[in-house]
């Protein structure tokens, strides 16, 4: 077992020994917000025959029409009704948006450019030959790639597969995820708090988090400190895909979390994320299952979940894999602290000037858990740097958006 290792070693070791879930078929009413498991090609084109763009006359144009022209109509063509009434020169059809441009006409004029009287309209100002027109396939072609496996399917991905036609998609399966929040401390809410005691908060953070990652959450809100106890709790999430406890991480005589990973039969990857907050953090993996042992501290538990956990479950979940991008962010605020470790601040984002200025959370104790309130930003305060000075430069990432 690796023991304090740098972020970046941590999520390469863990990633590289996980698998995306398996697939399944739902129906696109389900599939908001799920995981393509496959490419999606169209069976039709869009659209799928030429059609008129507005409301006019669909007519043959040829490239010297006098000005005006006389056309007589022979049809009328509404939307979702089909002509196979060829036009001939010196004809029309009246026609509407979105319906098919009848044989034998080239064009489409606008209504507001003619005149009607009885079967007779005057074209004003008449117009090229294919003017007016969108052509069948112009948006997509028969066998072109839609999406691709890996995209994250939102709203307007649901409307294009619904366009060509398309009632059953093929997705990865939601990722099943045993929650734990150890502590002989813990008391669940809607109890009167008892001497010593503190309310569970880890769980409903921590839920909220992989509910918003798209996961399937099985909750054991409290386990105590004991190790018969915590094996019981991992035995009733032995199914899920990952595990993921928080408490009973750091060095104290009842932090056990990562010997009962060992003994529930984990290989221990590393202890120790050389990182504040959030170092006590372990991962242990039996069989395909990762575990992981977050800080009980509020704060520090949800900073490692972004930046350690959420990473593993887009790869689990099947999504697209990409470096979660830093960008340069200019300090608002200062911090006096110093200390050897890297370091995270939470910051809210504030732009000015065309600038992101990170703006520090007044405090950013481990266990602050309205640190994260109103937070959009992770700083990336090197190993060893000094204190943050106002205007300084330094790396930042997003936080994941959930919160209004």
């Amino acid at each position: 077992m690796k023991i304090m290792i740098e972020l970046e070693e941590a999520k390469e070791l863990v990633l590289s020994r996980i698998q995306p879930v398996g697939t399944e078929w739902v129906a696109i009413t389900d599939a908001y917000q799920r995981v393509l498991g496959q490419d999606v090609l169209s069976q039709i084109a869009m659209p799928p025959f030429a059609r008129s763009p507005l409301d006019g006359y669909a007519y043959r144009a040829g490239e010297s029409d006098s000005q005006p022209l006389q056309l007589k109509v022979v049809s009328e063509i509404p939307a979702g009704t089909f002509s196979d009434r060829e036009i001939l020169t010196g004809e029309a059809a009246k026609i509407f948006t979105g319906a098919p441009i009848p044989p034998g006409a080239n064009c489409v004029v606008r209504m507001e450019d003619t005149e009607l009287v009885s079967d007779q309209v005057t074209v004003i100002r008449p117009v090229l030959p294919n003017s007016n027109m969108v052509p069948k396939g112009e948006e997509i072609k028969e066998g072109d790639t839609l999406l691709r496996q890996g995209f994250y399917l939102t709203p307007p991905a649901l409307g294009l597969l619904a366009a060509v036609g398309l009632d059953q998609v093929n997705v990865y399966r939601r990722p099943r995820v045993g929650l734990l929040s150890t502590g002989s401390e813990l008391m669940d809410v809607g109890q009167s708090l008892l001497p010593a005691k503190i309310y569970n908060s880890n769980s409903y953070t921590l839920r909220g988090m992989l509910q918003e990652a798209g996961c399937e959450v099985l909750t054991i809100p409290i386990v105590s400190d004991q190790m018969e106890d915590t094996l019981k709790a991992l035995a009733r999430v032995s199914e899920a895909d990952l595990i993921i406890t928080t408490g009973g991480a750091s060095v104290g005589d009842y932090d056990i979390m990562r010997h009962a990973l060992a003994e529930f039969g984990c290989e221990m990857l590393f202890w120790k994320l050389d990182l504040k907050p959030g170092t006590p953090a372990s991962v242990g993996q039996k069989g395909k299952q990762l575990c992981f042992s977050l800080s009980g501290n509020p704060a520090a538990a949800m900073v490692t979940f972004e930046l350690l956990v959420r990473p593993v479950l887009r790869k689990i979940a099947g999504r697209s894999i990409h470096e979660e991008e830093q960008f340069l962010v200019k300090m608002a605020s200062g911090f006096g602290k110093t200390g050897r470790q890297r370091r995270f601040l939470r910051a809210q984002a504030v732009f000015k000037n065309g600038e992101i200025w990170a703006d520090l959370t007044p405090a950013q104790g481990s266990g602050i858990l309205r640190s994260m309130i109103g937070s959009h930003l992770l700083v990336d305060v090197p190993a060893n740097h000094g204190s943050v000075e106002p205007g300084e430069l330094l790396m930042a990432s997003w936080i994941a958006n959930w919160e209004s």
